[in-house]
C-alpha cells in the first residue's frame, strides 16, 4: 500500500469512528432519559392557544376596520353634481 491508499484508509476509519460515536451518545440519551429537544404536549397547548389568541386580536381589528370603511362609504355624499 502507498502512502495515499494508507491516507484515504485512515480517513474512512475516522469518519466510521465519528458515525459510530454519534449512534453511542444517542444510545447513551435515551438509556439515561435525557430529555429530548421535542416540545412536551403542554408546550405545543400553550403555543397553540398563544396562536389563536393572536389570531382572534387580528380578526377584532380587521373587522372593525371593515365596519369603519364600510360606515364611511355608507354616509352620503357632499358632493353635488352640477
Amino acid at each position: 500500500m502507498n502512502t495515499s491508499q494508507l491516507q484515504r484508509s485512515l480517513d474512512e476509519l475516522r469518519r466510521e469512528q465519528a458515525r459510530l460515536n454519534q449512534a453511542i451518545r444517542t444510545l447513551e440519551e435515551l438509556l439515561s432519559g435525557a430529555p429530548s429537544n421535542r416540545l412536551s404536549p403542554e408546550g405545543r397547548a400553550r403555543i397553540s392557544e398563544a396562536a389563536k389568541r393572536r389570531w382572534e386580536e387580528h380578526r377584532r381589528q380587521h373587522a372593525a376596520k371593515t365596519a369603519a370603511r364600510a360606515a364611511k362609504t355608507a354616509q352620503p355624499s357632499t358632493h353635488r353634481a352640477a
